[in-house]
C-alpha cells in the first residue's frame, strides 16, 4: 500500500533510533535519586494539594483504564489485521506488545533494585491519596506512565498523524499528571516513566523490519479472516 510505504519512508534511522534510546537510559540517573529533590517535592504538593470533585472523578476513570488499554491495544490491532488482512495493523499490534514487553522488563528492576524510592505517602505528611490498591512498594519511576508513554509512541511511530499523536500524548500525560494527583508518585517518577516507556517504542520501532519478516516466516504474507456464503453452507475460512 503506499499509505503504509510513506510511513516506512518516515520512519527514523537505525542511528539515531539508537542514540536516543542510549541517551534516554543514560539520563534516567539523573531523576534515580531515593530521596527527591526540593523541586520535586514542590511541584508534587502543588499538583497533589489542587483538590476537586470533577478531578477526583475523571483522574480516577482515567487511572483505572490504564491496564486495560494496555491489555486491549496490541490484542485489538491484531485482530482487527488479521479479520481485515491488513498485516500493518497486524504488525502495530505486534510492536504494541513488545514495546509494553521491553518497558515493563526495564522498568520492575530498576525501580525495585536500583532506585527503591519510597512512594510519597509514606516519605511525606498530608499527602492525598488514591487508588492505592494499584501501588506498590517503590516510586520510581512510574509504571502506570511507562505504559502509557509506551503505547502513545508505538502508535504514534506507526501512524504519525496528529489525529493519533495528539489524542494519544495527551492521555498518556493525564496519566502521569493523575499519579502525582493520587499522591503515588513524585513528577521525576511520572518524567522517568515518560522517558523510559518512549525510550521503549523507539527501540522496538527500530526493530520493526526483522518482526515484519518474523511474523511473514510464520504466518505468511496472507493473513485474515475469510467468509465465503454457499446456497446451503456458510463457511468461515481462517487464512494464515
Amino acid at each position: 500500500m503506499n499509505t503504509d510505504r510513506a510511513i516506512n519512508r518516515r520512519r527514523p534511522g537505525p542511528v539515531r533510533v539508537a542514540a536516543f534510546f542510549c541517551a534516554a537510559l543514560l539520563l534516567l540517573p539523573t531523576f534515580a535519586q531515593a530521596q527527591p529533590p526540593k523541586w520535586d517535592v514542590s511541584i508534587f504538593r502543588s499538583i497533589n494539594d489542587s483538590r476537586s470533585g470533577f478531578m477526583d472523578v475523571a483522574v480516577g476513570t482515567n487511572d483505572n483504564l490504564v491496564l486495560p488499554v494496555a491489555i486491549a491495544t496490541p490484542i485489538i490491532f491484531a485482530g482487527v489485521g488479521l479479520a481485515k488482512n491488513d498485516a500493518y495493523t497486524f504488525d502495530t499490534g505486534a510492536m504494541v506488545g513488545f514495546t509494553e514487553a521491553l518497558a515493563y522488563a526495564l522498568y520492575y528492576p530498576i525501580k525495585n533494585f536500583v532506585v527503591k524510592r519510597e512512594r510519597p505517602y509514606v516519605a511525606l505528611t498530608g499527602v492525598h491519596t488514591g487508588h492505592l490498591d494499584s501501588a506498590d512498594k517503590y516510586s520510581m519511576p512510574s509504571g502506570h506512565t511507562t505504559a502509557a508513554f509506551a503505547i502513545a509512541t508505538a502508535l504514534t511511530l506507526r501512524y504519525p498523524k496528529p489525529y493519533v499523536y495528539v489524542p494519544a500524548f495527551a492521555w498518556a500525560a493525564f496519566v502521569g499528571y493523575g499519579r502525582i494527583y493520587l499522591g503515588l508518585h513524585y513528577p521525576s517518577d511520572v518524567l522517568a516513566g515518560a522517558l523510559l516507556g518512549t525510550a521503549s517504542a523507539f527501540a522496538i520501532h527500530m526493530l520493526a523490519p526483522q518482526i515484519t519478516k518474523l511474523r511473514e516466516k510464520i504466518l505468511g504474507d496472507d493473513l485474515g479472516i475469510q467468509l465465503s456464503a454457499a446456497p446451503t453452507l456458510l463457511n468461515l475460512r481462517v487464512t494464515f
